[in-house]
């Protein structure tokens, strides 16, 4: 008898432990309904199709292709990483002087800036990061936005001073709510430029196909305005489809906003030494000895170089198709020449600090 009590005792426990578990984890499962919470397991992620990374010099290829082969899907929560935005820090510098970008114009001397900044990368303790996409120039608002974390993605995993390049149009980094970089470029004359682009198509001589194009007035050359172009203009303007329209005011008028804003230099391929000079001034903290490398690495090379002879002709009626284009190509080097006169008396003020 007592045995038959014990029993009954036994199975009246556990019976009850049974119903406060289901009980609870039902309450638990509830609450978890109303609140829409879900576990950080559940967060969906998908690998990135075509990263826009691929690093020069002796940065670790694989670590950085390992830290950003994941990126999560719009419908998770979006990441909260250690360097904050510029809405969470509060008052603090729009540029970030640690960081630079050259977005840089094709066919108007940009390997040599690229060497450049590889070569001196080391004597001035920072990295150079060669970002890969460059057929990709105009981009929409939301590529735009992965472009700008991606970059900070990198930066937060090399956490030293940076620069970078690819072909692309300007974006404006604060639109995203993050610090802009120093931005730099190059570009060079117009007519000089359209010649180089069409170099060794058929005849493998530079500009052929698009002199006999001009002469024959072919639809593919004819460069009127409003036709949708890519010149050195829209690398300043930025990503409206109107930045690309030929011989446009609006678009002039905006590439010359931002590099008034934004642009701590814009060289002049045909004006190296002094592109090179103003850098040294301008962004000692990237180019300290950018000169003296060119001199000794590049002068012999980039003398050989000779631009093919231009007919009168051919001159005038490009310049006429590209009115803007030159015009803005004239307004930079303006400005180039006034922040070479500066640094002269920078210079000696340096040096009078330092006796």
């Amino acid at each position: 008898m007592n045995w038959r009590r014990r029993r009954l005792k036994v199975q009246w426990f556990l019976t009850t432990l049974l119903t406060i578990f289901v009980s609870a984890t039902f309450v638990y499962n509830i609450e978890c309904v109303i609140k829409k919470c879900k576990k950080t397991s559940e967060v969906n992620y998908k690998p990135l199709k075509k990263s826009l990374l691929s690093v020069s010099g002796y940065v670790n290829k694989a670590s950085l292709s390992e830290s950003l082969q994941w990126h999560r899907s719009s419908e998770a929560p979006k990441n909260t990483h250690v360097t904050k935005s510029m809405a969470q820090l509060g008052k603090m510098d729009e540029v970030n002087e640690h960081f630079m970008f050259f977005n840089f114009v094709p066919k108007s001397g940009s390997e040599i800036l690229i060497y450049l900044l590889e070569k001196i990368q080391g004597m001035n303790s920072f990295k150079h990061v060669r970002l890969k996409g460059g057929r990709e120039r105009q981009l929409n608002g939301i590529h735009q936005e992965e472009f700008v974390d991606e970059i900070y993605d990198i930066r937060r995993n090399l956490a030293v001073p940076l620069s970078f390049d690819r072909n692309v149009y300007f974006v404006n980094f604060t639109s995203f709510d993050k610090q802009l970089p120093i931005y730099i470029n190059l570009i060079r004359h117009p007519v000089t430029k359209v010649l180089s682009r069409t170099a060794e198509k058929k005849s493998g001589r530079t500009g052929d196909n698009y002199l006999s194009c001009i002469q024959k007035k072919g639809k593919e050359c004819s460069l009127k305005d409003g036709e949708t172009e890519d010149f050195s203009i829209p690398y300043f303007c930025g990503h409206d489809p109107k930045c690309r329209l030929s011989n446009s005011n609006w678009a002039f008028g905006r590439a010359i906003e931002n590099v008034e804003k934004y642009y701590r230099v814009v060289g002049i391929l045909e004006e190296l030494n002094t592109t090179l000079s103003v850098l040294e001034d301008q962004i000692p903290q990237f180019f300290k000895g950018a000169m003296m490398t060119y001199e000794r690495s590049l002068l012999d090379i980039y003398k050989r170089k000779k631009n093919p002879a231009i007919p009168l002709n051919f001159r005038s009626t490009v310049e006429k198709k590209l009115s803007k284009e030159i015009e803005f190509y004239y307004w930079v080097r303006q400005r180039l020449v006034a922040q070479s006169r500066m640094t002269i008396p920078r210079k000696e003020q340096r040096c009078n600090k330092n006796k």
